[in-house]
Order: structure tokens, then sequence, then C-alpha cells
């Protein structure tokens, strides 16, 4: 299994770096925790059916995550057809980055109880 890092070196603190690693491959990307936990919905990004999510960047190159049976796959290419680069991983490697970034996601802030009008304190 892919070990997960996930590094917050930017400027932005919503954007990060994830590092997938195996004793055989490294893999680094940048995305937005909002789109890394978009991930959790990897089951639907069947390869079969050309389903695949665009999410992240490496090296400015889009990256597209598809699954086939339990087997997930980072395309990196312009498109998920024409990719430059493939790796492949459980797709446990991937519920792991998603709940990962999922708890670095800041909570949003609460509603204001009129919206357009400020709170009398």
């Amino acid at each position: 299994m892919a070990s997960v890092s996930i590094d917050r070196s930017g400027d932005d603190p919503a954007v990060v770096v994830v590092m997938l690693q195996t004793p055989t491959w490294e893999f680094h990307f940048w995305a937005h925790l909002s789109e890394l936990a978009r991930l959790r919905s990897i089951r639907q990004a069947d390869w079969s059916a050309r389903r695949a999510l665009q999410i992240g960047d490496a090296a400015g190159i889009p990256v597209h995550w598809a699954i086939n049976d339990d087997t997930v796959t980072a395309l990196i290419g312009h498109d998920d057809e024409t990719w430059h680069i493939a790796f492949s991983m459980p797709v446990e490697t991937i519920d792991r980055l998603a709940a990962e970034a999922l708890e670095l996601l800041p909570e949003p802030d609460p509603p204001t109880p009129y919206p357009g009008q400020l709170e009398i304190f």
C-alpha cells in the first residue's frame, strides 16, 4: 500500500502538496483540500465508463483519477485518454487521502441569521 503525506508548504493553507509513495515509486502533486475531499467519490469514477475525476496538478499538468475494480489509477496528462504517466494504487490509499484532506479542511463560517445584515452584539 502507498503511504500518504499532505504538506501545507505554500502561501495558501488550503492548497497542499500531496506525496504518495511506495518502495518503487513516488508521486507529488498539488491540490486544493476541497478538491482532494472529492476523492471520496472515487468509486463512481469508473474507468470503463470514462468517468475520471480531474483533481490536482503535477508540474502544471492535470491529474485524472479513475477506478477499475479496487485499483485506482492517477493519470497525469492533459486529459484522461492521452496521459503521459500513470500510477496505480489500492482504493484504500485514496480513501485515506480523502479522509485526511477532509480533516484538514477548515470549518465553514456559520451563516449570519439574516443574510445581508450585520449581527448586533
